[in-house]
């Protein structure tokens, strides 16, 4: 399958029991209210910050996003990947490169963004080599927590 063989789309209310089905191989949790929500937040932003992709007739990843101007220090509009999931016997053909391209194109024509920026989890290394392949490298920036008490 070729790059060209994919389908980059705006999230529908109908995609929903796709995305829960991809997120059930990936994390192995059934949450349905949680895409519900997502769904719900992603019909208030631009169509382009949520996607998902399409090929061999059926729903293959989904990407959420949002763009940032001014907020964590940046001067510049920022889009930010927050979510991507690509099922599982799709990965390898371009999917989720399909997505970032479509959320990275669609930011620099609409938003004027100069940057996209994600946040990973460093103990998970296919996560962290995949976004280095996509042009993806350490910022200047750190993720802080804190727990909190009861």
């Amino acid at each position: 399958m070729s790059r060209s063989d994919v389908t980059v789309r705006a999230i529908e209310p109908s995609d929903l029991p796709a995305i829960i089905r991809i997120d059930e191989k990936l994390s192995g949790q059934t949450r349905k209210e949680y895409w519900q929500r997502r769904l719900e937040i992603s019909a208030l932003r631009p169509p382009w910050m949520s996607l998902v992709a399409e090929t061999d007739g059926r729903i293959a990843g989904f990407l959420f996003g949002w763009v940032a101007e001014s907020e964590f220090g940046m001067s510049q509009p920022t889009a930010w990947v927050d979510l991507i999931g690509v099922d599982p016997p799709y990965r390898g053909r371009g999917i989720a490169h399909a997505l970032i391209g479509r959320f990275v194109r669609s930011g620099q024509e609409l938003r004027a963004i100069q940057k996209v920026a994600t946040l990973i989890d460093l103990t998970q290394a296919d996560v962290r080599e995949f976004f280095l392949r996509q042009g993806f490298h350490h910022g200047p920036m750190i993720q802080m927590e804190r727990d909190v008490q009861s």
